[in-house]
């Protein structure tokens, strides 16, 4: 199983995306709040099963530890700040290209926090996404941003799609990681 979840990941990621489409309905909001509601959830309840010394450990040789990949989900939660609000606020602003990867983890925001601060940070920013995304009319979902090097603007509901398939993606591969714990 170690060896195969990719596979069954990339099938359960796609399926969230065909779920998820590229154009606005409620139906997709409704699987957005959904999804983006629920990795707060699921992450205090997986990490039962750490402390601040396991959760360093990689639980499959070669991969994201549990702190490493709670930090990559605040740095993606970071790119709202610099992307989504921006849409809102601005007219069709320019968004700086930052990546929650290469980017925000060169900012090394994280470094000093127990397991505990990391899961309430999440929780805490992930709170205040969920309200603003709320917050929004009908209209506001078709704000747009500029992304240099990008053949079609990016608009809110499309950043709130890509966080959905984002945090499903990863909470996907905490399940399948998670399930070796097990083995």
């Amino acid at each position: 199983m170690k060896s195969n979840y990719k596979a069954e990941l990339d099938k359960l990621v796609q399926k969230k995306r065909n779920e998820i489409p590229t154009s606005f309905s409620e139906n997709a909001l409704d699987t957005i709040f959904a999804t983006i509601e629920y990795t707060p959830h699921y992450v205090i309840s997986i990490a039962k099963k750490f402390d601040d010394n396991s959760s360093l450990i990689p639980i499959i040789e070669g991969k994201r530890s549990f702190r490493e990949t709670l930090i990559h989900l605040l740095n993606f939660e970071g790119l709202n700040y610099t992307t989504v609000y921006a849409a809102f606020l601005l007219d069709k602003p320019h968004v700086y290209p930052i990546h929650s990867e290469r980017d925000f983890d060169k900012l090394n925001l994280f470094a000093d926090f127990q397991l505990n601060d990391l899961i309430m940070a999440f929780c805490f920013e992930r709170k205040k996404y969920i309200n603003f995304l709320k917050s929004l009319k009908k209209k506001d979902w078709n704000r747009a941003m500029i992304e240099d090097g990008k053949a079609r603007e990016e608009t809110i509901y499309l950043m709130a799609r890509r966080t959905a398939v984002h945090d499903f993606t990863h909470v996907q591969i905490l399940k399948f990681q998670t399930n070796f714990l097990n083995e």
